[in-house]
């Protein structure tokens, strides 16, 4: 069984970074649960990424960036996350895409600064 990861990002970072991130994840063996994929128009916000992406996830990637660290989608998904990693162990894997402030519920967590998008 593939192990399933939320990506959560903003959408500015959605084609410059996420897309090709979250595809070469899935050709790894892990099932990344990205929006653009799993929803369709008229599906509940609420509904699809708090009860189906985030609430089945073994692990969350915030994607962190200048546009992310000021969204309150990103937020509201980071609180849910740190939540469930206190309550269920789930794991929160930062990446780190641009020169930005990470968040203090991230601080004491390892992350990965990706240089260059290209590999």
């Amino acid at each position: 069984m593939h192990p399933k990861v939320f990506v959560s990002h903003a959408s500015e970072d959605k084609e410059r970074f996420v897309i090709e991130f979250a595809t070469k994840l899935r050709a790894n063996g892990v099932d990344a649960w990205l929006d653009k994929w799993e929803m369709l128009p008229g599906d509940s916000l609420v509904d699809k990424i708090f009860e189906e992406g985030l609430k089945d996830a073994q692990a969350v990637i915030i994607v962190l960036s200048e546009f992310s660290v000021n969204k309150p989608w990103v937020r509201e998904e980071l609180n849910a996350s740190v939540v469930r990693k206190l309550s269920k162990g789930t794991k929160i894997i930062p990446v780190v895409i641009d020169d930005c402030q990470v968040p203090e519920s991230l601080t004491s967590t390892l992350w990965e600064k990706i240089q260059d998008f290209n590999n």
